[in-house]
This record gives C-alpha cells, sequence and structure tokens, in this order.
C-alpha cells in the first residue's frame, strides 16, 4: 500500500471516528447527527476539495452548501427497520478518473455503504427512546393524575410517591416508609406490618389490606379508610414494592350509617316486641287492680283476694321475664375463654336436649371430627348457644309418618372450626334469614323471639359468626364457625 492508498484509508478510518464522536455528543438531537454527518463526508473522499454530500431521510433533508446535481456520485440506501426510508449521496463538482465505481475507489463504496447503516441504526435507536419517552410520559401522566394514591417502597424507603397520596396521607419526611409512620391508627400497624413483610419474603405474591390512617398527627378527627394493594414488582432493576391506596372513607361511612339505621330500625321491632310483651300482662294487672279495689270493700272475699293476688303476682313476674330477656341481650355475659375440643361442648348440648329429642321422636345424627385444633371460647356460652339450635330445630319438626332428623356436624375449616346444625323441617324462606336474626322477631307462637339474637352475639364476642342457610334435608342449617386458638395446640 503506497501512501496515497495510506493517506486515503486515514481518511475514511477519521469520518467514521468523527461520527461515532458527533452520536456519543450528550443531548445531541437527530436533525443535528444528520446535519453533521453529511458536512463530516467530503473530507473522507479523494478529492475533498471538490466533493459534496446530501442525506434525505423521511422528512429530513441535509447537505453540504456546495451541493449540486452531478452525474459523478455514489448513492448508499438508508434502511430502517429494515425498509429503505432514504438516500446518503456523495459525489465530485467536476469530473475524475474512472475507477472502481465512476470516480470512486471500492473502499469508498464499502464507507458509504458502512456509514449509512450506521445511520439508520442510529435513527431506529433515536426513534424508539422516543417512542418509550412518550410511553414514559403517558404512563407518567396517567399515574400522576390516578384517582388511587400510588407509591413505590423500595429497600425499607418510598421512592416515589403521587400526588393523589400527598393528598391522602399528606407530606411525609423524604425517604420514609408507610410502614414507619405512626400516622397508621395503632389497631392496625401490626396488620399492615405482617402484610408487609410477608410480601417482602415471598411468602405472598400481593397483599389486599384495609386500614385507617392518620393524614396528620395531630388532627385525630381526620381518620381515614384505606383500602390498600401491595404488589411485588421489578423497578429499575430491583426489587420493589408497588402500594396503590384508595380512599373508603365515604363506603365506610356510608355502612355506619347504615349500621345506625339498622340498629335503630332493629330497636323499633325491640320496642314493639316490648311494648307487646308486656301490654297483656299489665293490662290484666289493671282488673286485678280494679277487682281487687271492689272486694276489699266486701266481707268474706278472702279466697278470691288471694286467687287475684296469685294471678298479679304470675303477671308481674312475666314482666320481670321480658325485662330480663333484654337486660341479657343488651348486656350479654362477658365470655370465659379457655383452649378446649369444641366437641366437648357440642356433646354436653346434645345430652342436655335428649329428653325433648325424645319427647317428639327426634333422631339425631352426629358427624363430630376428630383431632380438631383447640380453640379459644366459654363452654357454657357456646353450648348455650348449640342448645338454642338444638330445641328450635326439635320445635319445627312436626312429621307425622316419618321421624324428623338433626345432623350435627363438626369440621376444621382453615384455621377456624365449624358446627354445622340442619334438620328435615320446612326450613327458612330467603326473605327471612337475615331476620331471625333480630331482637323480638319470631315466627313461632309463644316464643320470645331473642333466643337467635343472643346466640348470634355470643359467637360474634367469641370473633365467629353464625349463618343460615338450606339444608341437604330440605329444613335449615345453622353453621358456627369460630377462630382456632392462636399457638400450638
Amino acid at each position: 500500500m503506497n501512501d496515497l492508498e495510506l493517506s486515503l484509508r486515514e481518511k475514511e478510518l477519521r469520518c467514521l471516528l468523527d461520527l461515532s464522536r458527533l452520536v456519543e455528543t450528550p443531548g445531541i438531537a437527530l436533525d443535528d447527527i444528520l446535519a453533521g454527518t453529511v458536512q463530516i463526508l467530503p473530507a473522507a473522499m479523494k478529492y475533498p476539495e471538490i466533493s459534496y454530500a446530501r442525506l434525505t431521510l423521511m422528512d429530513h433533508c441535509h447537505q453540504t452548501a456546495n451541493f449540486r446535481e452531478t452525474e459523478w456520485c455514489l448513492s448508499s440506501p438508508v434502511k430502517i427497520h429494515g425498509e429503505v426510508q432514504g438516500t446518503l449521496t456523495v459525489g465530485y463538482l467536476e469530473e475524475r478518473p474512472l475507477l472502481d465505481e465512476g470516480p470512486f475507489a471500492a473502499e469508498k463504496r464499502n464507507l458509504l455503504d458502512a456509514v449509512a447503516e450506521r445511520i439508520g441504526k442510529i435513527v431506529e435507536r433515536k426513534l424508539a427512546t422516543a417512542a418509550l419517552a412518550k410511553s414514559e410520559k403517558r404512563l407518567n401522566d396517567i399515574v400522576e393524575n390516578a384517582l388511587v394514591g400510588i407509591s413505590i417502597v423500595q429497600e425499607g424507603h418510598e421512592v416515589y410517591r403521587n400526588p393523589e397520596l400527598r393528598r391522602l396521607i399528606g407530606e411525609v419526611p423524604d425517604g420514609a416508609t408507610f410502614l414507619e409512620l405512626s400516622h397508621v391508627h395503632s389497631d392496625d400497624r401490626k396488620k399492615v406490618k405482617a402484610s408487609f413483610e410477608a410480601l417482602m419474603s415471598g411468602q405472598l405474591p400481593r397483599v389486599d389490606m384495609v386500614c385507617r390512617f392518620y393524614p396528620r398527627m395531630h388532627q385525630k378527627s381526620s381518620l381515614k379508610w384505606l383500602y390498600c394493594r401491595a404488589t411485588r414488582i421489578d423497578y429499575r432493576n430491583k426489587d420493589a414494592v408497588l402500594m396503590n391506596l384508595m380512599d373508603i372513607t365515604p363506603a365506610k361511612e356510608m355502612e355506619r350509617m347504615l349500621r345506625i339505621q339498622d340498629k335503630m330500625s332493629s330497636l323499633g321491632r325491640v320496642a314493639a316486641g316490648i311494648a307487646h310483651e308486656i301490654r297483656n300482662p299489665l293490662s290484666g294487672i289493671n282488673i286485678y287492680i280494679n277487682t281487687l279495689e271492689k272486694l276489699l270493700r266486701k266481707p268474706g272475699q278472702e279466697e278470691k283476694i288471694d286467687g287475684i293476688l296469685a294471678q298479679l303476682k304470675s303477671a308481674s313476674t312475666k314482666i320481670e321475664n321480658v325485662i330480663r330477656r333484654v337486660y341479657d341481650f343488651a348486656r350479654p355475659t362477658e365470655p370465659q375463654f379457655e383452649s378446649a375440643d369444641i366437641n366437648h361442648p357440642v356433646r354436653e348440648a346434645i345430652d342436655l336436649a335428649a329428653a325433648i329429642l325424645r319427647k317428639k321422636g327426634v333422631q339425631v345424627e352426629t358427624d363430630l371430627a376428630g383431632n380438631l385444633p383447640l380453640s379459644r371460647f366459654d363452654a357454657q356460652l357456646i353450648e348455650q348457644v348449640l342448645l338454642n339450635l338444638i330445641t328450635n330445630a326439635a320445635e319445627t319438626l312436626n312429621h307425622e309418618e316419618t321421624p324428623g332428623r338433626i345432623g350435627i356436624q363438626t369440621r376444621q375449616q382453615g384455621r377456624q372450626v365449624r358446627i354445622r346444625v340442619e334438620d328435615s323441617g320446612d326450613g327458612i324462606p330467603e326473605d327471612l334469614r337475615e331476620k331471625i336474626f333480630d331482637p323480638f322477631y319470631t315466627t313461632k307462637h309463644g316464643s320470645s323471639g331473642i333466643g337467635l339474637s343472643i346466640s348470634q352475639r355470643i359467637v360474634e364476642d367469641h370473633g365467629g359468626t353464625l349463618t343460615v342457610e338450606p339444608g341437604q334435608w330440605g329444613g335449615a342449617a345453622f353453621t358456627i364457625t369460630l377462630p382456632v386458638a392462636e399457638g400450638p395446640t
């Protein structure tokens, strides 16, 4: 290779180096890269003093100041994603000796093709970057204007918080985490912390929870209810937790108002029930007092007076019983919790009900699971609930041809034990299944209508539930669920 050829190769390498430096300029726009490329190319030609360059690409067109179309030119297509989108051209303003391709050597063709390919890749990258930036802006706009609070927690610190979250929980110190805030209601901190730790350790893929929160520590009246969903994500190549928080305070307030409305409705039924229960004996008392007043004016009426006094005592006792039942409902006995096998009070209740079951000819079918985990309950209160359910079931069974059936079953269901009492009676209509737990509501003649209300209250005081549904024999099936005792059993 002679000195001229060596000089030409050096020009070509310098052209590629200058192009690389141009592309790597921080913050340079695509238009500036394209314009710079056409200024760099002529210097790499054999006759730079009469060389020109031109680049047409989509809606861009860049050329050297001396550009004019001549027949002594060389062109290469610029492809973007495999499709021709433009042309890169170099040429001479004057005729020069013919070489491999017109007045251009094969090396100039290779250089031009390499630059055209490089430009295509640069445009692809720039377009991808612009599309990504546009997508990120669109996503950022969605997140910034979302109706839910959004937070990203990474390595124990909050690295992002959108405006809605700031509105919900107020301003907090930079780098603080949602869990570290003392703004969380004291009753919910343990639950929130345990859920978050289970999520971060990989025990749970996602956590959904409801918690109470004070946006400002010294304004306790501003308590908010938040629904929170936390999910593990990858954020900037590191594990993180994405938290979505929705203000459900209005919904909770509506629930509270509905509960108050239900209580007022129940109170009305209670008052009506009490008035009905007391009115009859009071009417009798008034009649007896009037009669007694007349008899006291006549001699020799001692026997009749004694009878009237007995009636007065009976009526008074009825009123006392009504008041006692109301008192029991309003202030039920405080449970004395002990860890025990739930099958024990079940068997005791069956034994206590044996007499009435035999009298009515009711068949009892028991299916009590063995090795049940221990539960914490007051045996006497749970026995009272079961006895009430069993006797209620027995009273609904009036079969003449075939004896009635009562089934009693115990099972473990996750972290709960379940007791099911069902009968083969006529069942409870769907529209009455909620009402039967209201105080003083009854469909039975001579019943106070308070037994199921007290039973439900007792079960709820144990942290459980008492529900009713259709049974497999066509009657009613009452189900009690109680939580399993914490710790080893």
